[in-house]
């Protein structure tokens, strides 16, 4: 795993690129979900895979399937690998 100064990650130029993207309310609570989550990885990073899990059994239980069936269509909805690396991956410092 990468060592990331989480506490000095700074959103401003992701949330940007987030409302760019997409409408408005989708973004904003995009946005949100990420500040929750940088929350989460200055109090230790090593919660993050854990808050990933617990995510996907709720998301699982809300939509009534599995847990990998969660994971399997946010797989199928994600960006190219190309994408990530070209666009966002530079916007995490």
């Amino acid at each position: 795993m990468a060592t990331i100064d989480w506490d000095s990650f700074d959103l401003d130029q992701l949330a940007a690129a987030v409302r760019d993207q997409g409408p408005a309310p989708g973004a904003e609570r995009m946005i949100w979900a990420f500040e929750e989550a940088l929350r989460v990885a200055r109090v230790d990073p090593e919660l993050l895979p854990y808050l990933l899990a617990a995510l996907t059994c709720l998301l699982a239980r809300v939509e009534d399937c599995s847990p990998r069936d969660v994971l399997e269509a946010f797989f199928r909805r994600s960006i190219p690998d190309d994408e990530w690396r070209g666009r966002y991956l530079p916007l995490f410092g």
